[in-house]
């Protein structure tokens, strides 16, 4: 889980973080008691909840509006505190967004920056303005009814994320599916895209002269016999390739990807695109650098 603190802040400011479908920077400004400042709350904190989640983080400025931190513009926590934006939030979505979080960090005596945490939600989340939005290219975007339809079945649809652990002192990295959803996925497959430079296994797809491609999904061999020779070596013969299904609150191993000594410079990335029954197909990327404080 990474910890917001002062240290984490000004690592997105100097590594120039830029804002994301899961991170958006706002200043100070961005908070007021105005009605026109309350509902655009209430646009920014749904459309995560309506999208993939993520952090919006109230006292970033960014540098001439093009998406990067700039510095902290920290808030007056007197004139707004933690409690007054909580309560905006509560009171200004419908149905009410209970799955979120407000981490205060301390700028100064009464100078504060607030990072709010927004889970994804399994169901469609009504901004102040009766309006329903999602994150699209940097913004809060409206939707269309097919959209909001799409999250209202949510609950019918299995909801796939990923987990990464790292391994053998960060030269492999395992990945995981986990259903987090109400009913068993059937079908997954998982496309990661990863930069050669990082993992030079041979054997994996080339998306470009940069990228390999790894396909991946949910099946598994069963072992139907298992022979020893006389000299002791063991070999085993395997069945036909069949899907296991992940049951809600399981995971299961997708890959394990050996790694190079290079895969913490901060521009790596490992970019996923998640694919299960009828579910809408699911895009992501991180870092492997933020890997480390996942």
């Amino acid at each position: 889980m990474t910890e917001y603190n002062l240290e984490y802040l000004h690592s997105l400011i100097e590594n120039k973080v830029e804002e994301s479908l899961n991170l958006e920077y706002k200043s100070s400004g961005a908070l007021g008691k105005q009605n026109n400042k309350t509902t655009e709350i209430s646009k920014d904190v749904s459309s995560l909840a309506n999208s993939d989640g993520g952090i919006i983080i109230y006292g970033i400025a960014e540098d001439n509006n093009n998406h990067l931190p700039k510095e902290i513009d920290a808030i007056d926590r007197k004139q707004f505190s933690n409690e007054w934006l909580e309560q905006i939030i509560q009171s200004k979505i419908r149905p009410r967004l209970n799955n979120f979080k407000i981490y205060p960090i301390d700028i100064e005596p009464n100078k504060v920056v607030y990072v709010v945490e927004v889970e994804k939600s399994n169901t469609a989340h009504q901004a102040d303005d009766k309006r329903y939005y999602k994150r699209f290219n940097f913004q809060s975007t409206a939707m269309y009814d097919y959209e909001v339809r799409d999250i209202l079945n949510r609950t019918k649809n299995p909801v796939i994320s990923l987990d990464f652990k790292f391994k053998n002192q960060h030269k492999e990295i395992i990945i995981y599916a986990i259903n987090s959803g109400s009913v068993y996925a059937k079908y997954v497959n998982v496309k990661f895209r990863i930069p050669k430079k990082i993992c030079e296994e041979q054997y994996y797809n080339s998306y470009n002269h940069e990228i390999f491609q790894i396909n991946t999904d949910n099946t598994v061999r069963d072992v139907l016999d298992v022979q020893i020779s006389g000299m002791g070596n063991v070999s085993e013969k395997y069945g036909p390739s069949r899907y296991e299904p992940i049951l809600p609150r399981q995971r299961f191993k997708l890959t394990e990807i050996k790694l190079t000594n290079y895969p913490f410079d901060y521009e790596n990335i490992l970019e996923w695109e998640i694919f299960c029954d009828n579910s809408q197909p699911i895009t992501g990327k991180i870092r492997f650098a933020d890997l480390l404080n996942k």
